[in-house]
């Protein structure tokens, strides 16, 4: 049977939450899984589109407020990537009291999507993009870390008309 770390959530100055490991977090462990019903956007309210985990390409699970899902932040150098459709795991050891992140282009399919970076890692890319407009070599870094919609074509959710 596998342990789960144990994390707590709590303030990290301007960026409000973070989760942070309580104990040692070994490499490959699951960190956070993100439950419920997916949803389409629309069906969700606005102020919850922060914190969405996207699974679909339409699709968007929204995590419990104050939950270790809502309150994960991002970093361009992470110590958490995606696993499956809904799992984050430690792609590195991590250490007791440091802050778990993971990077939010690796489960993002909105082209559109943008958002200033403040991460403060050595290799910080300024904004937070899609995962498609991610240049090739972040996309080499995170071989195997993605979530797998991304890494097909998206459907047509409406039909098109001749």
């Amino acid at each position: 049977m596998r342990s789960t770390p144990v994390l707590t959530v709590r303030k990290v100055g301007a960026k409000g939450l973070g989760v942070f490991a309580l104990t040692e977090v070994p490499k490959g462990s699951g960190v956070i899984r993100y439950y419920g019903k997916s949803r389409w956007i629309w069906d969700i309210p606005r102020w919850e589109w922060d914190h969405l985990f996207q699974v679909e390409y339409d699709r968007y699970v929204s995590p419990r407020a104050g939950s270790y899902g809502w309150s994960i932040n991002h970093s361009c150098g992470p110590n958490c990537g995606v696993r499956g459709e809904r799992e984050l795991v430690a792609i590195r050891a991590i250490s007791k009291g440091e802050e778990l992140t993971f990077d939010y282009s690796t489960n993002v399919g909105w082209d559109g999507f943008q958002m200033v970076c403040a991460c403060g890692a050595p290799d910080c890319r300024g904004v937070i993009t899609s995962y498609g407009k991610l240049d090739d070599r972040w996309k080499v870094r995170y071989e195997g870390l993605v979530s797998p919609f991304l890494l097909k074509p998206p459907r047509n959710p409406r039909p098109t008309l001749f």
